[in-house]
């Protein structure tokens, strides 16, 4: 992926925590005649690994065989900057967003106990957030039937590369000017693009004065 320096993304934490935001992201594999094949699937990250599943009938899990990586991509908030809201000319549109492309090598799980115990982690990570949340307690045949539908599987991570494209290369008073825009068109996921990129330019800001501040010998 095209990252230049000043838009990337390699704190591990932030990289976490954009997994754990938007878990349903895309895996991408390539079949053994070169082909490839995409799904979305939700993800939980979990001991250097993404936990994962997919329905048995899905032919995708089939390409793990041919030994390859594969490859997972999350997205988190993106939208649309006009020219037209920065103060000067001349400029042209552009796309601000935040993804993170994940590789690895990945493994099926076998074994009944920890294909059931991965499933329940990923149930607690989403019901986390709940006031009751729902608990994997099921009828045993019910839930046999369930999880016999399904391939676990993880993906041992080999590197990450992520990239936060946020208008830390413009002027302050073009990205207060995006800043406005994105507020100003009332929806809701440019609000929240608006807000990731003052948080992050605000941050990139005090950095920057922490560095200017003399240190000791």
């Amino acid at each position: 992926m095209y990252t230049p320096k000043h838009f990337a993304l390699d704190d591990p934490a932030q990289q976490q925590a954009l997994i754990a935001d938007y878990p349903f992201a895309q895996l991408i594999t390539v079949d053994g005649d070169g082909l490839p094949h995409a799904t979305y699937l939700p993800m939980l990250y979990w001991q250097g690994c993404l936990e994962i599943h997919m329905a048995k009938a899905n032919p995708q899990w089939q390409h793990f065989q041919n030994g390859r990586e594969v490859l997972c991509v999350f997205k988190g908030e993106h939208g649309y900057i006009s020219p037209s809201w920065y103060p000067g000319a001349p400029n042209v549109p552009t796309w601000n967003y935040v993804v993170l492309q994940v590789y690895g090598s990945p493994r099926v799980i076998e074994d009944a106990g920890e294909k059931k115990a991965m499933m329940a982690r990923l149930v607690a990570a989403m019901e986390a957030g709940f006031a009751e949340p729902w608990r994997m307690d099921l009828p045993e045949p019910y839930e046999q039937g369930m999880l016999s539908g399904i391939v676990t599987f993880e993906v041992e991570i080999s590197r990450m590369e992520g990239k936060a494209k946020l208008s830390q290369n413009r002027k302050p008073e073009d990205l207060q000017g995006a800043i406005n825009g994105l507020r100003a068109t009332g929806r809701a996921e440019d609000a929240r693009l608006a807000d990731l990129m003052a948080a992050s330019n605000a941050k990139s800001a005090a950095g920057v004065k922490a560095e200017m501040i003399p240190k000791p010998d």
